[in-house]
């Protein structure tokens, strides 16, 4: 099963503040994952993980996530991602692996408390992708100009891109839970 997740803005090489980046990332792609959990078939996660004593809720110093790919019901995740960017090759912004790097964290839940934002609120459950990225089989990775060009740029539109991943869901082996999930 396929699914795509859209995020528009910066992914920092490095930032000062990862904790906090990660946490930006992580926000924008949760109502994308809240809503796919809603939705047939991928509305069966929610339903398997409600039928547990944790309700598929990992809580972390307070904070509660709950990954989409996750080992308790053996699922993996293959992932194909395009990068669109409107800057030029062979600037210091082109650095892909630490993008990646950094997109990848912040796809996962975290794992321990050093990995959330202090300002992270503890009422609401942040959706991720994935438990943990582990759980990746397959990455493919494009890049392309971005050449879509707003009316009213913001001051930061220079280092925005526009992501684009596609999740393929796979299962390391066929359960009855996650069987209408990978047919």
């Amino acid at each position: 099963m396929k699914f795509k997740l859209i995020y528009n803005g910066e992914i920092k090489i490095n930032p000062k503040k990862r904790s906090q980046h990660l946490h930006d990332i992580r926000m924008t792609l949760s109502p994308q994952l809240e809503r796919l959990s809603e939705i047939s078939p991928y509305n069966i996660i929610k339903e398997r993980m409600n039928k547990t004593k944790s309700k598929g809720i990992k809580e972390i110093n307070g904070v509660k996530f709950f990954p989409i790919i996750r080992p308790e019901l053996n699922l993996l995740a293959e992932l194909d991602i395009q990068i669109m960017h409107p800057e030029l090759l062979e600037t210091p912004r082109a650095d892909i692996d630490n993008r990646m790097k950094t997109l990848l964290d912040a796809l996962k839940r975290p794992q321990n408390a050093h990995e959330i934002a202090e300002n992270t609120d503890k009422h609401d459950i942040i959706y991720t992708l994935l438990d943990d990225d582990h759980l990746v089989t397959k990455m493919t990775i494009n890049t392309s100009h971005l050449l879509y060009k707003e009316q009213n740029p913001s001051p930061n539109k220079d280092y925005d891109l526009l992501v684009i991943i596609t999740v393929n869901i796979k299962a390391s082996k066929g359960t009855p839970e996650n069987l209408a999930i990978i047919v």
